[in-house]
């Protein structure tokens, strides 16, 4: 084997993958008829009794492969034989499967299952898998100690939908064993793809409908062992930053994230984060419109792009990688903060704890998490600048200038968006004025950071289209994070198929209120499929994507071909002969007539000052 050592991953995942589609049929019936099953609970998303430990047949079909692996890589090359390295990362994860497959039959307490992923954090820690972040070795250590118990927690919560851990766990798995591979470390390459062919042949079982879960004993194993295997890779791997910090990142992005945003939104609304809950990723966007499979497809595709992003980041220089990398994590934080407004808990009446409170005064009175986002993008628009002035490659002496001014331009920058204001808008309801402030912001930011470096710097020749190429990108970056929430919404407006379908006749002003009515207010059980308006020249527009479908002429056809039994009036400049015609029309369809009307009304105080205004907005039949 020793001149094909690909072989010896490539059998290992093509074992694992059938013994696991063999093996799991047989657990699925063991696991009813000795009665380990999930039945159906308010805060878990399955509808039906499900068979429990398919973990059972992942492991056993891992084994199955890593045994292959074992008896092939003898000679394949040093760095393909098995170590302590490899001991520590199988050793800690079937620890953990033990530790899940009575967690499964038992129901071990949290505190319970923390503890012995300690001790499995510790077996990875001593026998040599250390996160190389810091020169000093204990910093190290526990690095990596938070990092093993974090992705092996951030599995088994995002293990709460059909088929989307095996899934992103298989992808995962599939992108380290290339990033082994192409280090030469055939054994650790082996172990990844024994694992991808064991979720492989579990998948089918797991898929919407699934009839058997993975379990705890499943998902902690999978999290432990990915876990593992992300500590082991910077330190076999090239060492850079980029290895350290954004390919294990990115690799299995999309478990960290749901972790950080189920973490974060249940805390503010202080529940408690060990119990399920239908508030994952995965119910989100099932919430925004999507189906179960679409979902899951949806997340694969998420983690396919994040791996093969690590993958090329892995290639490139630090000095590109690192914007690189910190744009896209910025990217996914932006659409998680998004849906994160895609769940409300309900109110139980309890006060959430003071640390509760202080959490949120700081995330919604502070806007913490938008001012950091904020310094991420400064900082990567100041290093994009440079390298876009440089062809990628800033000489020594602007490399030392980039280094020592970042921290000044960061400031600068943040002090400009204050004075602006621009922390006082809301994300939701970006419009013309707030991308305007932005626009200003991002100029006061780049004068300010002129004048700084000026005072600062004076002695140091930097280059001074970088700072017109860097308020350009500050600018980009910060309107297109705050328009990504518009841009979603579009993209869950355009998903969702709850309510009755309404056309709106009249594509102006009016029309456009009515549809932002309609949106906003779900319990009025009606859902914008189009505009009608009588100027021809508006045919085919698209009003927040939306499109005008024709005029009067057109109401019958496209009433019957998209199964309309509402017409709701957006316009205020109907003659009444038109009015007329449109009543009798949709009397003859046995179509609803709505008006949307807003009002300005008097209301009595008992001072004398001038009676208030109150804005009404009433849906009437016309």
């Amino acid at each position: 084997m020793h001149s094909v050592p690909f072989l010896v991953p490539a059998l290992a995942f093509a074992v694992a993958f059938l013994i696991s589609l063999a093996l799991t049929p047989a657990v699925r019936a063991w696991a009813r008829a000795v009665g380990i099953i999930a039945n159906p609970t308010l805060d878990r998303w399955h509808q039906k009794p499900t068979a429990l430990l398919g973990g059972v047949a992942i492991y056993g079909a891992f084994v199955g492969g890593m045994t292959i692996s074992l008896l092939l890589s003898g000679g394949s090359g040093e760095r393909s034989t098995f170590g302590a390295v490899h001991l520590g990362v199988l050793a800690s994860s079937s620890l953990m499967f033990v530790v899940g497959l009575v967690d499964d039959r038992l129901k071990l307490r949290p505190a319970s299952k923390l503890i012995a992923q300690g001790v499995a954090a510790a077996i990875v820690v001593s026998l040599g898998v250390v996160y190389p972040l810091t020169p000093w070795a204990v910093v190290n250590a526990l690095a990596t100690v938070f990092w093993f118990l974090a992705l092996t927690n951030a599995l088994n919560l995002l293990d709460n939908m059909d088929g989307v851990a095996v899934g992103v766990a298989g992808i995962a798995a599939a992108v380290l064993a290339f990033s082994f591979a192409s280090e030469g470390e055939w054994a650790l390459a082996a172990v990844c793809m024994a694992l991808a062919g064991a979720v492989a042949g579990f998948l089918p079982f797991n898929f919407n409908p699934a009839s058997i879960f993975m379990g705890d004993s499943g998902s902690l194993f999978i999290g432990s062992l990915l876990a593992g295997l992300g500590a082991a890779y910077p330190t076999t791997a090239s060492g850079s930053i980029v290895s350290v910090l954004f390919v294990p990142a990115l690799i299995v992005a999309i478990p960290i994230l749901d972790t950080l945003l189920v973490t974060v939104t249940r805390t503010l609304a202080g529940r408690s984060i060990s119990v399920g809950g239908r508030d994952h990723t995965s119910h989100r966007l099932v919430a925004m419109g999507l189906s179960q499979r679409q979902t899951a497809l949806l997340l694969y595709t998420v983690a396919g792009v994040g791996g093969g992003a690590a993958l090329v980041l892995r290639n490139m220089g630090a000095a590109i990688a690192l914007p690189v990398g910190a744009v896209i994590l910025a990217g996914l934080v932006v659409c998680a903060a998004y849906l994160g407004g895609m769940h409300k808990y309900d109110d139980d009446g309890q006060l959430p704890p003071r640390a509760t409170l202080l959490v949120s005064n700081l995330f919604h009175k502070r806007r913490a998490a938008e001012v950091l986002l904020d310094l991420v993008l400064f900082a990567v628009a100041y290093s994009t600048a440079y390298l876009i002035r440089y062809d990628g490659a800033p000489p020594a002496d602007q490399a030392a200038i980039l280094s020592g001014t970042l921290a000044v331009a960061v400031v600068s920058k943040s002090v400009a968006f204050g004075t602006m204001g621009v922390y006082r808008g809301t994300w939701q309801h970006l419009s013309v004025k707030d991308v305007h402030r932005l626009a200003k912001a991002a100029l006061l930011g780049s004068l300010l950071t002129t004048a700084a470096l000026v005072f600062f710097f004076r002695g140091d020749h930097f280059a001074r289209g970088i700072l017109i190429v860097d308020a350009l990108l500050v600018g980009l970056l910060t309107i297109g994070a705050r328009a990504s929430f518009r841009s979603l919404d579009s993209v869950r407006h355009s998903l969702d198929q709850s309510g009755a379908p309404a056309l709106i006749y009249g594509a102006g002003k009016g029309g456009e209120l009515v549809l932002r009515h309609l949106r906003a207010r779900p319990e009025l059980r009606l859902r914008p499929v189009g505009f009608l308006d009588d100027n021809a020249s508006k045919a085919n527009w698209l009003i927040h994507g939306v499109p005008v479908v024709g005029g009067f002429e057109q109401l019958a056809r496209v009433a019957a071909r998209t199964g309309t039994r509402t017409v709701v009036v957006g316009t205020g400049k109907l003659r009444p002969a038109r009015m007329e015609e449109l009543r009798q029309a949709c009397r003859a369809l046995d179509v609803q007539l709505l008006k949307l009307e807003v009002e300005l009304r008097p209301v009595a105080t008992a001072s004398t000052a001038p009676p208030e205004r109150a804005l009404r907005s009433v849906a009437q039949r016309a």
